[in-house]
């Protein structure tokens, strides 16, 4: 497989969605007006327009997972054990494992396919072509398996549970395949009171929508400020009350 590349589109093809895996996820797609799209799957719900959507909520099952057979540098697999959740046939395809702790620990490979796995048993993952192991993994090795962070995405509740990738620019089908946009001028759902040229985050209320930024100024400290704990998304181009759509310059991704 190829990896995500930069590809440039042609008027309108970010309203197009596919019922198949067009392009890898990830990829780049800038418009001639700067606009910029990452190709993505919606989850098992549909896609609502003009609304944030993060990744995937991860498994906690798959994390921390006991490496079960140590792999030597050049081993072009990786196996662990998982927890009491099951996972289906290429469920990371496109993902990473990484290993978080003991022999081989900090190192990141991504993941080419696996078979489905029952709860508690051994997923065994491929390595894309041309990675192998640069370090040994040994049985006291732990591992954790990740999806792509655009495969699936959700609605972003108010509090986040995944990192936030786009804004949908139209309705689509749950499961299909799609654009998410991640710079540059988007409509987006408004909750509660916007001002032009200031900072927006995740709407406070209402499930992906997006809010004024909120920054505090501490009491008794001049020009001190704390800042929110929400991700900023961009930075408000045209104010349309709230429940209606504004105009926001993203900046979520370039």
């Amino acid at each position: 497989m190829s990896f995500p590349t930069t590809i440039y589109g042609a008027n309108g093809e970010e309203h197009q969605i596919y019922s198949t895996h067009r392009h890898n996820l990830g990829t780049r797609m800038i418009m001639a007006d700067g606009r910029v799209f990452r190709f993505a799957k919606m989850g098992a719900v549909a896609g609502v327009v003009g609304k944030v959507y993060q990744a995937a909520v991860p498994v906690a099952n798959h994390l921390n997972c006991a490496v079960d057979t140590a792999r030597a540098v050049g081993a072009t697999t990786v196996s662990a054990t998982l927890g009491a959740t099951a996972a289906t046939k290429d469920e990371y395809k496109e993902g990473f494992v990484h290993i978080n702790d003991a022999d081989a620990e900090g190192h990141i490979y991504p993941i080419k396919e696996h078979a489905a796995v029952s709860a508690s048993a051994v997923l065994t993952a491929t390595l894309e072509a041309s990675y192998e192991l640069v370090v040994a993994l040994t049985t006291s090795s732990e591992v954790t398996f990740t999806k792509n962070a655009y495969d699936s995405v959700v609605i972003a509740p108010t509090t986040l549970t995944a990192p936030v990738m786009g804004v949908t620019p139209r309705a689509v089908t749950a499961s299909y395949y799609c654009w998410l946009q991640t710079w540059g001028p988007a409509a987006v759902l408004t909750n509660g009171t916007l001002i032009v040229g200031k900072m927006v985050s995740l709407g406070a209320t209402t499930s992906g929508s997006v809010d004024t930024y909120p920054i505090t100024l501490v009491e008794g400290a001049p020009n001190t400020y704390v800042p929110g704990d929400s991700p900023v998304l961009g930075v408000v181009m045209r104010v349309n009350a709230t429940t209606e759509y504004s105009l926001i310059f993203l900046t979520i991704a370039p």
